[in-house]
C-alpha cells in the first residue's frame, strides 16, 4: 500500500506505474521490430573496439614501409629501409639477439607453463574435496591480485644479492650473489602469471573428459602414466593448444620482467620497441619491428590452434 502527494491510497508502487511507462514507450516507438537486429547491436562495442585496432595496424604498417630522415624527422617514399634497418648494422645484430632471446624465453615460459598447468588443472577437476579445490583456485588467483611490477621487485629482493635464492647458493659454497640479471630470473618472473593463466585455460578442456575412460583404461591394465600420455593429454589438447596461444602472446609482448629482473641487460623487443619510439623518437622502425613481432606471434597462435583443432576434429569424426 503506497500514499500519492495527495494523501491517496494506491495498491500499484510507483516503480510499476513506471514500467507500464517504460512499456508502452517501447511500443510507441516499435523497439520490437530491431529484435532480429539485437545480436548485431549488442556485438557493436566489440566490433569498434575491433576496428580501432585493426586502423592501428593498418598505420603501423603504413609507417613501416616508408623511409624515414632521422636528422629531419622527415618521412621519405615509400620504402623497405625500416625493415633492412632491423638486421643490417649497426643495430642489426643487437636487433636479431634481442628477437632470438624473447622467443627463446617466451617459448620457454610456455611450454613450463603448459607442462605445470596440466596437472593443477586435472588435480582441480578430479579431487573430491571442495575445499582444496577452492583452495587451489584462490592461489592461482592471487597472482593476479598485484600489478606486474610489484610482482617484478618482490622477485628482485627474492633472487637479489640479499635474497633467499643467494642465501641458500651460499650453502653450496656459490657465492655469486643471486641471480639477478640472467634469463633464469626473467624466466622465474614469467613463471609466476603463466602458470596460473593456463591452468584456468586448461580447465574446461579437462572438464569435458568423461572420467569413465580413464577408468576404462585402467580396468584395461594401463597404468596411471599411459592412460595420461594416452588419454586425457590428447583429449585436453584443444586446451593445451589454446593456453600455450595466449601464455605464448602475452610472454613476446612481456616489458616489467626483463626491464627489472634483467637488469636492463636482457631486453625484450618490447623493451627495444620502447627505446626506439622514446629515445630515437623513430616511430617508423618501431612500427616495423612492432609488425615483425607480431607477424611471427600470429604464425605460433595459428600453428597452435590448428593443432588442437585438428586433434578435435579427429576425435570428432571418430565418435562419429
Amino acid at each position: 500500500m503506497t500514499v500519492d502527494r495527495y494523501g491517496r491510497r494506491s495498491d500499484v508502487a510507483w516503480g510499476w506505474r513506471l514500467l507500464d511507462v517504460l512499456i508502452a514507450l517501447r511500443r510507441r516507438l516499435g523497439v520490437d521490430r530491431f529484435e532480429p537486429y539485437r545480436p548485431y547491436l549488442m556485438l557493436a562495442p566489440a566490433l569498434a573496439l575491433v576496428t580501432l585496432l585493426a586502423g592501428g595496424i593498418v598505420y603501423l604498417v603504413y609507417l613501416s614501409f616508408h623511409s624515414f630522415d632521422t636528422f629531419l624527422l622527415r618521412q621519405g617514399p615509400w620504402s623497405l629501409e625500416q625493415y633492412r634497418r632491423l638486421v643490417e648494422p649497426p643495430s642489426g645484430a643487437f636487433n636479431l639477439q634481442t628477437l632470438q632471446r624473447t622467443l627463446v624465453i617466451s617459448v620457454l615460459v610456455t611450454v613450463g607453463a603448459v607442462t605445470a598447468g596440466l596437472p593443477v588443472a586435472y588435480f582441480i577437476v578430479r579431487t573430491r574435496s571442495r575445499t582444496m579445490r577452492i583452495v587451489t583456485l584462490v592461489l592461482l588467483l592471487v597472482p593476479f591480485l598485484m600489478g606486474e611490477v610489484v610482482r617484478a621487485f618482490g622477485w628482485a629482493l627474492v633472487l637479489g644479492s640479499n635474497g633467499l635464492v643467494a642465501w641458500v647458493l651460499s650453502w653450496f659454497g656459490n657465492d655469486s650473489g643471486g641471480i639477478l640479471g640472467t634469463p633464469l630470473a626473467v624466466w622465474i618472473g614469467m613463471m609466476q602469471v603463466s602458470i596460473p593463466l593456463a591452468t584456468l585455460l586448461i580447465l574446461p578442456a579437462l572438464t569435458r573428459i568423461d572420467p569413465d575412460l580413464e577408468r576404462a583404461a585402467a580396468t584395461m591394465g594401463a597404468p596411471p602414466r599411459r592412460v595420461w600420455r594416452h588419454v586425457v593429454t590428447p583429449l585436453a589438447r584443444p586446451g593445451i593448444a589454446g593456453a600455450a596461444a595466449v601464455v605464448f602472446l602475452l610472454s613476446v609482448a612481456e616489458y616489467d620482467m626483463p626491464a627489472i629482473l634483467g637488469l636492463g641487460r636482457l631486453p625484450f623487443v618490447a623493451n627495444v620497441i620502447r627505446s626506439i619510439y622514446t629515445l630515437q623518437n623513430n616511430l617508423y622502425l618501431g612500427s616495423a619491428f612492432s609488425l615483425v613481432l607480431m607477424a611471427i606471434s600470429t604464425v605460433f597462435v595459428v600453428a597452435a590452434v590448428a593443432a588442437g583443432g585438428i586433434r578435435r576434429l579427429r576425435d570428432g569424426g571418430g565418435d562419429g
